[in-house]
């Protein structure tokens, strides 16, 4: 994640913290407004990064492939129950996480990628604040998708495992990579475990 509001070029970024098994986390205090980045570049098959977010065949998921392990929002299972209150619903959880055929596990990848959209690394929706310019977190990236988190589909206070994988242009998926959002107790400031 990036700093990019105008009062965060004041304050430094703070050292990366991870869990036990390895993952970052990221503390925030709010489970909304926040931008989630997935990065990801060419594979091992050398084809291109996959770029969609609608449904494919064979198996009809997109090409980025995201899921948490808990409820977001409202935890809705209509798929792409973006927007406003009363339309807008949240993301259904896959615990323990999982890529295997159900239809389930499928439609709660489908409802979290129709939440981003692609950026090129020109476009990237990270910014470097000394220039104030569009810049990717891994020199490597050639592809950002990008998530403004709304409020329907808000963390839940305490830690939440997010698991991402990318399929490339030949439909080849890439490995799984995982990162833990920590959302402290808007009442209490407490992070839960």
């Amino acid at each position: 994640m990036s700093c990019c509001e105008e009062e965060c070029l004041k304050t430094p970024t703070p050292a990366a913290v991870y869990d036990d098994q390895g993952r970052r986390v990221y503390d925030l205090n709010n489970g909304s407004q926040f931008i989630l980045v997935v990065e990801a570049a060419e594979g091992v098959s050398g084809a291109a990064v996959g770029e969609s977010l609608l449904p494919l065949p064979p198996d009809n998921r997109p090409d980025l492939q995201v899921q948490s392990n808990r409820p977001l929002g409202n935890g809705s299972m209509a798929v792409c129950d973006v927007g406003a209150p009363p339309q807008g619903g949240g993301i259904p959880a896959v615990d323990p996480p999982s890529y295997g055929p159900a239809s389930a596990i499928s439609d709660a990848l489908n409802d979290f990628a129709c939440r981003f959209e692609v950026r090129e690394r020109a476009e990237a929706c990270t910014i470097k604040t000394i220039q104030r310019v569009p810049m990717v977190i891994s020199p490597q990236a050639e592809v950002q998708y990008c998530n403004q988190v709304a409020a329907t589909a808000a963390f839940p206070p305490g830690d939440t495992v997010l698991t991402a994988k990318v399929r490339d242009s030949s439909g080849q998926l890439g490995p799984a990579a995982q990162i833990v959002v920590r959302i402290k107790d808007g009442m209490s400031g407490r992070t839960w475990p």
